[in-house]
């Protein structure tokens, strides 16, 4: 499983996508990117933020290697919205795309969901035992938790953190949230509304799904309610 190896903040994924364009070679706006991460001390950690960046933002999620800016569904997101308004769609991104960071988010809705207080070293441990490898479980979580902090949802207290405010998600930024979910997290157009994964969208404060699916049928998908069922297929 891939490592989650450098926090990112909010701001770094903002300004670097304002600077950048669909089809520039990465390497040569180095400067220009290496100026947005002035809390950064050393090019070896300017260039693994910007590796981290790239693979989650500028690039396909398969393609990760390439060299050049992709016109990819998160980066066009980004460019459209203020960065208030793009700091969730930042942090859901992030999750519908790293399974690692998927699993630390199981641990963490199971057990603080509903706590003011999140214990680290419990996290720790049961990310070491999630994962198998001690040094990429530890660093991942620890680069994550700090990703938390930036995007202020959470706070650090002593050896633990404490939750903040949910990002608050309205109508039009959910519908950005189902289409980058039905690509990269189900990578299918049809999504169950009564089958989505409560450790991925605890994070965020949503309107009425079964509301939003009936608004706009017809317009960013097909919806299909059933007894048992709410089935969006989108266009």
């Amino acid at each position: 499983m891939k490592g989650f190896d450098r926090p990112l903040k909010p701001e770094w994924i903002y300004k670097t996508i304002d600077i950048l364009e669909v089809g520039d070679t990465i390497y040569k706006k180095r400067d220009k990117i290496d100026n947005i991460l002035v809390e950064l001390d050393g090019k070896t950690g300017k260039r693994k933020v910007i590796t981290v960046m790239g693979r989650y933002f500028l690039k396909d999620i398969d393609n990760s290697r390439g060299r050049k800016v992709t016109d990819n569904l998160i980066f066009n997101m980004v460019k459209e919205e203020s960065f208030e308004r793009a700091k969730p769609l930042m942090l859901f991104n992030l999750l519908v795309k790293a399974p690692i960071l998927q699993k630390f988010s199981k641990e963490i809705y199971r057990n603080y969901s509903s706590k003011e207080t999140i214990d680290a070293n419990y996290l720790r441990e049961k990310a070491y035992q999630n994962i198998g490898e001690r040094d990429i479980a530890r660093r991942s979580l620890r680069n994550f938790l700090n990703t938390l902090v930036d995007f202020s949802l959470i706070e650090v207290e002593g050896n633990n953190y404490t939750w903040k405010e949910k990002f608050q998600v309205d109508e039009e930024l959910m519908v950005d949230f189902l289409k980058l979910y039905g690509k990269h997290y189900v990578d299918s157009p049809q999504i169950s509304l009564l089958d989505l994964p409560k450790h991925i969208f605890f994070y965020f404060e949503t309107p009425d799904l079964l509301k939003l699916a009936q608004k706009y049928n017809n317009v960013h998908w097909q919806y299909v309610r059933r007894i048992n069922a709410a089935l969006i297929t989108m266009k």
